[in-house]
């Protein structure tokens, strides 16, 4: 019955949904979340007219019953932070008479959730200084709430103190800036933070942190802007990263050869992020976004050889440490997920004298991050099921053994409904990164049985619309890129087809 389902309705629904994606890829669209929402809001009575007040009114409607705002999985720093800027948010700008029963729910709520953030492997982006910065805020309001166990502190106060003594401070040439809600009173009046879209390093929360400073009215455009892309009251995450968007979007869908470089929307597309692109540097996450990255850069660099753009390999010189490579340059610790985006960059790039050595280099520093010998953590990604699953393909003929623990792990903790999720809840997004590994893995291999693939599949048949629901990926909350996620779900059910009935399912 599962094969009949997906033979006889899917063909065609697969092929219209990737070209459904492909027509709206670069909009960079992000989901909701609380954290931004509630910074936005707090601008609602400052500047009447542009929308903000639905920003209290989203808050008032989304505060769980245990009296925390966030991400519908539980993850303890998302919890918290985002509780912690949504009672300051209606403690300082709310007017219904219920918004100090909501405060006193958060605040109740923090106690609970201040013991549990070691729970957590990784801290949400910023969370050093943004919630020292909020928790001074919401003392200063009278509100009753718990000093924060800080990760990391040390280096993040070096960042700050270097750029805040600076002779000429230059805030788009460091990540502190995409924090600068945490800074703003430490702005001078004569620097200045808005990239050419108006926002402050695409991030709602510091834009609306800037605003509460000066009105700025190319600012106020942009926070309107990015209210009006959810049309729900909430607000994004990050918005827009068109460059992030397309090439994680392309490198899914290419992976399982779903389509290729010469289809008119994704050359459009190649043709933007190549026109972005620097062969120094590489490339940042949106168009807007003042600094680049390697996770970036490494995703771009596959799809624009695959393109047939004349990229090289020198450009990861700029990102080379003497045991590993960076994501950021300053960054507090090395994100796993940038080496192994990495390392399926340089395997699938020409030639160069340096290849050999940067792959040893990369699948070394996996080795020496390998703590529990099982699985990795990763510091963009709050699921572990992201990084291990990219890296199984990645590890493929350099190091086996690496590979085939995470294979195991993932084969072991399939949930019994079919599908995949570290946070006790199957969800679609971390099915699909399973599905794909596995039956790559399988292909090769031959030693996935076929019953732990079916149903991983009927799972993701039955859940494939709920891709958004979950936000799973780290920024200063946890958020969900819409058509990434959307990508890697498409992917793996393409990849299944083909699976089963040699058939190639693509856009048109």
């Amino acid at each position: 019955m599962l094969h009949e389902a997906i033979h006889a309705s899917d063909l065609t629904t697969l092929g219209q949904q990737i070209n459904e994606l492909l027509n709206n890829l670069g909009e960079g669209h992000v989901g909701g979340v609380a954290y931004d929402t509630a910074w936005v809001a707090r601008l609602a009575p400052l500047y009447p007219g542009y929308g903000f007040e639905a920003c209290l009114d989203w808050l008032r409607q989304h505060q769980y019953a245990d009296g925390t705002w966030g991400a519908a999985l539980v993850h303890y720093h998302d919890r918290f932070i985002s509780t912690l800027a949504a009672i300051v948010a209606l403690r300082e700008v709310g007017t219904d008479p219920r918004d100090e029963r909501r405060v006193k729910r958060g605040e109740q709520a923090l106690w609970h959730l201040v013991g549990k953030l070691n729970h957590d492997d990784s801290d949400t982006v910023g969370f050093p200084i943004l919630s020292a910065s909020l928790t001074e805020e919401a003392l200063a309001m009278g509100l009753d709430v718990p000093q924060p166990p800080i990760r990391y502190a040390a280096p993040f106060q070096k960042k700050v103190k270097t750029l805040l003594n600076a002779n000429v401070r230059d805030w788009q040439s460091t990540t502190i800036v995409f924090s600068l809600e945490a800074l703003r009173m430490a702005l001078r009046p004569d620097e200045g933070v808005l990239s050419e879209n108006g926002s402050v390093c695409i991030s709602p929360s510091a834009t609306a942190g800037h605003l509460l400073n000066k009105r700025d009215d190319r600012a106020l455009k942009y926070l309107s802007e990015s209210l009006q892309a959810n049309k729900s009251g909430a607000v994004p995450a990050v918005y827009p990263i068109d460059i992030f968007e397309i090439a994680w979007s392309l490198v899914h869908l290419k992976n399982v050869g779903a389509i290729e470089p010469d289809h008119p929307n994704v050359r459009k597309a190649l043709d933007f992020i190549w026109s972005k692109w620097s062969p120094k540097e590489g490339i940042a996450t949106g168009s807007s976004f003042p600094i680049a990255d390697m996770d970036d850069t490494a995703a771009c660099f596959i799809v624009l050889d695959w393109g047939g753009y004349p990229v090289s390999l020198d450009v990861f010189e700029h990102y080379e440490k003497d045991t590993h490579f960076c994501c950021y340059h300053h960054e507090t610790n090395p994100a796993m997920s940038a080496h192994v985006r990495l390392l399926l960059a340089l395997r699938s790039a020409p030639e160069h004298p340096k290849k050999a050595a940067w792959i040893e280099k990369t699948v070394n520093a996996l080795r020496t991050m390998d703590d529990n010998g099982t699985f990795w953590w990763d510091k963009w990604h709050a699921s572990p099921y992201y990084v291990n699953s990219t890296a199984i393909t990645a590890l493929h003929g350099l190091d086996n053994e690496l590979a085939r623990n995470r294979v195991k792990w993932i084969v072991r903790t399939q949930q019994d409904d079919g599908g995949w999720g570290y946070y006790g809840t199957s969800t679609a997004e971390e099915t699909a990164y399973c599905l794909l590994t596995l039956i790559h893995h399988h292909q090769f291999y031959d030693d996935i049985t076929m019953h732990i693939i079916n149903e991983g599949a009927k799972f993701l048949m039955l859940h494939a619309q709920d891709s958004q629901k979950q936000g799973l990926w780290i920024g200063k909350s946890l958020y969900t890129p819409t058509r990434p996620v959307e990508a890697a779900v498409l992917s793996a059910l393409v990849s299944y087809h083909r699976l089963q009935y040699g058939e190639q399912i693509g856009a048109h």
